[in-house]
Parts: structure tokens; sequence; C-alpha cells
């Protein structure tokens, strides 16, 4: 037991200061938001935290709340913009102080060749502490904007 209290300490002491947001940079946000909420769209707002900026939170609560009754403005894969598929290998390229450009195979089927694909991640913060803003996939499509426009109507 004092073992275990032991390394939750020290798991503590060596969390960044700033652990609810996802990263200190733009670039390290969205390594983050790709690595650990990946199915974002999915997750209790409340697990998302800090990490998203208020307006897509607020966005992605209306979005939760609503799935209750079956599919609402999200319904394929945000990253893909598609229902199927797998986003393998991601490189990451910073395109402006707050937007970062992800590329990534896309994979439908092993057996078939894998396409390239691209999308724009957006961020909000500052002070080493910045937030998912917006996803714009690969036709793109942003996220903060379609479900603005879905749940404002």
């Amino acid at each position: 037991m004092k073992r275990t209290l032991a390394l939750i300490a020290a798991y503590a002491l060596a969390a960044p200061a700033h652990a609810a947001c996802l990263g200190e940079t733009p670039l390290a946000a969205a390594q983050a938001w790709f690595r650990h909420h990946y199915t974002f769209w999915n997750e209790p707002p409340a697990a998302l935290g800090d990490a998203f900026a208020p307006p897509l939170l607020r966005l992605l609560e209306r979005e939760q709340a609503c799935k209750v009754e079956g599919v609402c403005a999200i319904d394929a894969d945000p990253w893909l913009d598609a229902q199927d598929g797998e986003a393998r290998d991601p490189e990451y390229f910073v395109e402006a102080e707050d937007v970062v450009r992800l590329r990534y195979r896309f994979v439908l089927d092993e057996r078939m060749p894998t396409q390239s694909r691209e999308l724009r991640l957006r961020f909000s913060g500052a002070d080493r502490c910045w937030r998912a803003a917006d996803l714009v996939g690969p036709d793109g499509r942003s996220l903060l904007r379609t479900l603005t426009s879905y749940y404002d109507e």
C-alpha cells in the first residue's frame, strides 16, 4: 500500500501543471487530442474537461444529450469524414499560431491501398494551456460550424 501511495505521489509531482489542457503548445495539443481523445464525440463531456474550448465543449454536451434519441449532428468519424476506416501514422505540421495540419493514412481495408488524407485542428488558449477549438475534416467541413448550425436551427 505504501508503495502504491508513493507511486501515485510521484506521478502527481511529475504531471504537468496544466494537466487539464491538451498541451503546452498547439502541436503538443494536437498530438494529445489524437492520442487521448480520438473518440471525443462519444466521450462524456465531463471526461473532456478543460481539454476542449468552452464553445466546442457546450456543443458536444448537446450532441451527447441528443444521442439518447439516435444519430444527431455527428454521423461519421470527424477525423475521417467516413463511418468506417482508420487513421494511421499521423504526421503533424504547424500552420499558424493556433492551427495544426494533421496528415494520416486512411485505411479502410488491409487488402486495399491506403489514401493520404489531411485535416486541420484549431486551438484556443495561451500561456502553455491549449484547448481543442475545432476540427476541420478532410472534406473541409468545420465540426464547430456543423454543430452550431445543427443546434441553432
